[in-house]
């Protein structure tokens, strides 16, 4: 898949799915449940403050017979996660609850969604004219991961590129500079993933690195430097060093090349939408779209 539109009319053939959404306390958020709703991906269940709900319904052109609402706010959070446990929704979306609250409770062994994986975000970008769909993790979880954390954060996002029909996707190993070298952690994971990855520790990806940003994203670039690689100019997959390399390569992008960021969190036992709150309505609504597919 080349655009997130195809992804939309992908997950518009799986039919609607349930989708636990925590606190949608704001318009932006509502707008998208609407988008999903009409176009019929999801059915909503929103958790939250009934109160501060309903007065933004309308205004979102929605309807309480649109949707089902649990008004329990002070246990909208566990609500919601017991909801996807029980498989009455297939999806968890948050609102307007703060991520480290979200992902604590999801991560709870007892009653949240761990299945013992690293949960790792993943951002698939749709940048004008660049011909194909860029996959970027991890900004939103993970601060400063270790190899294993790595590994795991690379498998998440070759089942992502899977569910993309992308068959064999090229992860790029971010770092400042191509040559490996101890001072720098970064470019010393990257050549310990590499390695991983060529003796069938990751599977079903090319993986490379270290490469620079340029080398990631330009072909000239990587010839210019004499690099020799399947993954440089060619990268389906960024795997960044920390969390906020990830948050910055992701909002730079969308500022400066106006792409839509669709993002989700994998390794958990449902996906989870975990849309930025400055985050455009249309960025939320493909993001609702890809936690679909992968449902």
């Amino acid at each position: 898949m080349k655009s997130l539109q195809e992804i939309i009319d992908r997950a518009k053939q799986k039919g609607p799915v349930g989708m636990a959404v925590v606190m949608p306390h704001d318009v932006a958020t509502l707008l998208a449940i609407k988008e999903g709703i009409d176009a019929q991906l999801v059915r909503p269940h929103l958790f939250g403050d009934k109160a501060r709900i309903l007065p933004l319904l309308e205004e979102a052109g929605l309807s309480e017979k649109d949707i089902v609402l649990s008004h329990d706010e002070s246990g909208a959070l566990g609500q919601a996660i017991a909801s996807v446990r029980e498989g009455r929704n297939k999806l968890l979306m948050k609102g307007s609850v703060p991520t480290p609250d979200l992902m604590r409770a999801v991560l709870d062994k007892e009653k949240g969604l761990n299945t013992g994986k690293v949960c790792s975000h993943v951002v698939v970008a749709e940048i004008p004219d660049f011909g194909r769909l860029l996959i970027i993790t991890d900004g939103g979880l993970n601060i400063l991961p270790s190899v294993d954390e790595k590994a795991d954060i690379i498998k998440n996002a070759v089942a992502l590129a899977h569910a993309l029909e992308i068959e064999l996707p090229k992860v790029a190993l971010l770092a400042s500079v191509e040559e490996v070298s101890t001072r720098l952690p970064a470019t010393t994971d990257a050549a310990i993933l590499t390695q991983m990855a060529a003796r069938g520790g990751i599977k079903g990806a090319i993986v490379d690195g270290p490469l620079a940003i340029d080398n990631i994203l330009s072909p000239q670039a990587a010839q210019k430097k004499g690099i020799k690689s399947e993954v440089a100019g060619l990268a389906d997959i960024i795997v960044v060093p920390s969390v906020e390399v990830g948050n910055v390569l992701g909002k730079t992008i969308s500022f400066f090349t106006n792409s839509v960021n669709a993002g989700i969190v994998l390794g958990a036992r449902a996906p989870i939408i975990l849309p930025s709150r400055a985050g455009t309505i249309e960025s939320k609504w493909a993001s609702i779209a890809l936690g679909s597919l992968m449902v």
